[in-house]
């Protein structure tokens, strides 16, 4: 509990794929806890001890915060196993998933608006009016290559290897509107700004359709014991990677 966790850079010819000497968060390992992710909810004793947390570690240490998380909601090895052996019959659903995505954000004015802006890594035209973007236009298609490899990523990870969480943690950072990247300073691109609201939203509706790909999954793949695992554990990842971004709005 004693490494601190240092700026990240971002490397922008690959989607959120830095390129930085590693941190000591990313050249760690987290260790997981081996138990089944199907926790007995119903039992409500008195735990034997009760933890101690520093605030301010947790704070300041994404290492260390990835360690609290982990443990409060109980993300285990057998989490990250049956990701992994679900991946296969979900993975092509994250097409569908990010057009519909975009497709949603359009529905309203202040999700939508947020594309009028340029994002980093972006030289295209960019539309010059609400009503002239659209989900062709060239930026949408840009970012959805990034959301793609996120989707991507979510079920695919190495749930134990500190690159995952401080990926997850740079998608958190590159959406508050700051300009933590040393290459958007020099050229001047402005960072992407989301308002944490609608974040949250969307991370909630992302939840439903991978929950929903999740339960529609054939017995003959897979059973409804291994689908419920399948469910709670994607659950704990998004909880995880909604905390790495309410961590650089709330500042907690």
């Amino acid at each position: 509990m004693e490494r601190q966790f240092s700026g990240l850079t971002l490397d922008v010819s690959e989607p959120l794929v830095s390129s930085h000497s590693p941190t000591a968060t990313e050249s760690s390992q987290t260790p997981l806890h081996s138990s089944s992710s199907h926790t007995d909810y119903g039992s409500h004793g008195c735990p034997m001890f009760t933890q101690e947390v520093d605030p301010l570690l947790i704070k300041n240490s994404l290492e260390d915060r990835i360690a609290y998380l982990t443990d409060f909601l109980d993300f285990t090895s057998r989490d990250a196993e049956v990701i992994s052996k679900i991946a296969p019959s979900v993975h092509d659903v994250i097409p569908s998933m990010v057009d519909g995505m975009y497709s949603k954000l359009f529905e309203f004015d202040i999700t939508k608006k947020v594309f009028m802006t340029r994002n980093q890594g972006f030289d295209g035209p960019l539309p010059q009016t609400l009503e002239e973007l659209t989900l062709d236009s060239a930026q949408i298609v840009f970012r959805k290559v990034f959301m793609k490899a996120w989707a991507r990523r979510v079920l695919t990870a190495d749930y134990s290897s500190g690159k995952t969480w401080a990926y997850m943690d740079k998608v958190g950072i590159m959406h508050t509107g700051a300009s933590p990247f040393k290459h958007q300073r020099t050229m001047g691109i402005a960072p992407l700004n989301v308002p944490y609201r609608d974040i949250a939203l969307m991370l909630g509706w992302i939840q439903t359709v991978l929950h929903s790909a999740i339960l529609q999954i054939p017995e003959s793949k897979c059973p409804a014991s291994e689908k419920i695992e399948a469910v709670a554990a994607i659950n704990k990842v998004l909880w995880i990677q909604n905390d790495l971004f309410s961590r650089h709005y709330i500042g907690d």
